[in-house]
């Protein structure tokens, strides 16, 4: 598991590598630059070129992201063109936002998703199967920023129900959370149901029914537990892409997140810290993913035993 695990997080390094590059290169190509907004009509070309040369403007992008890619190295995450402040200060003070919204989100989403995925394996082929085909398709083809707009218009512009933006109460977290748990519930929905329909043809559900186990508990203990593994990798993927894509929801919302400070850097065009920004998001969806992993093996006592036996199979080599 150790060894697993290592080289899992080696992989980061050319992820982290080209995943930098990429950003680089297309903050590069969009039109703009960091020193537009301190142009002003009293400035001469020499002003501006003299600025040009302070924000390595006058060299190529591949210097510049030679020259971050040192500091990276290093540990140093850099400080954002325009405020000066820590790039990993930044995104410390954004991220526990962003983690409430996308944790709160997962509940939502989980707690609808799997009862639903179970009643409809055990009614497949009913109309209460097509129901919830139906609604996961939905779930599924709705973008979460044209929901969030909806419920924006509908409980904050008609009825004022619910703030339009983050104001710290606990009403500002409604609609964010229901935008962003909608979709998943669909994900997860449909891998419950697909999940179910594996194991509940088993023999040993068949055997449980006959000595009269009770349904409730056939379906929690036999069926569930061993349908898990599918479920947690989809609802482990969710999460890790809702922290990783939360932009569009936080930017709807005016959500104080990390997705809304890489959106305010991508239009600054400050390079340093939307670069700082991805590549951190990038490191934590590895890692979460990574927790799925080995999760499983306190799921699964197959798996368990599988890493057991790799162990004695390793010492008796050693030995």
């Amino acid at each position: 598991m150790l060894r697993y695990a290592v080289i899992r997080l080696l992989w980061l390094i050319p992820i982290l590598i080209c995943v930098s590059l990429i950003i680089f290169v297309l903050m590069d190509a969009a039109p703009g630059s960091i020193i537009d907004s301190m142009i002003n009509e009293e400035m001469t070309q020499e002003d501006i070129e003299e600025l040009k040369r302070e924000y390595d403007l006058d060299k190529s992008v591949f210097y510049r992201y030679g020259k971050y890619m040192l500091g990276l190295f290093r540990g140093n995450l850099g400080s954002s063109e325009i405020s000066g402040l820590s790039v990993f200060d930044m995104y410390k003070t954004r991220f526990p936002k962003t983690l409430e919204l996308s944790l709160l989100s997962l509940v939502l989403g989980t707690l609808i998703a799997i009862p639903m995925g179970i009643f409809a394996a055990k009614h497949a082929g009913t109309i209460w199967d097509n129901l919830t085909t139906a609604f996961t398709l939905i779930g599924l083809s709705m973008p979460s920023f044209w929901l969030g707009l909806l419920l924006l218009i509908w409980f904050s512009h008609s009825i004022k129900l619910f703030p339009a933006g983050y104001d710290g109460t606990w009403k500002c977290y409604v609609m964010p959370v229901i935008a962003g748990g909608f979709s998943m519930s669909a994900s997860i929905t449909r891998q419950t149901r697909s999940a179910i329909l594996d194991v509940v043809r088993q023999d040993y559900l068949r055997t449980a029914r006959a000595k009269g186990v009770p349904e409730w508990r056939v379906t929690v203990k036999h069926e569930l537990r061993n349908a898990w593994i599918p479920i947690v990798t989809q609802i482990g993927m969710m999460l890790a892409m809702t922290m990783a894509g939360s932009a569009v929801i936080e930017a709807v919302y005016s959500w104080p997140g990390v997705g809304r400070l890489m959106i305010e850097a991508i239009n600054q065009r400050d390079t340093t810290l939307a670069c700082g920004c991805v590549i951190l998001t990038a490191t934590l969806y590895v890692v979460l993913l990574l927790l799925v992993d080995i999760v499983y093996a306190f799921i699964d006592p197959r798996i368990r035993a599988q890493y057991s036996a790799g162990r004695r199979k390793k010492r008796r080599a050693e030995a």
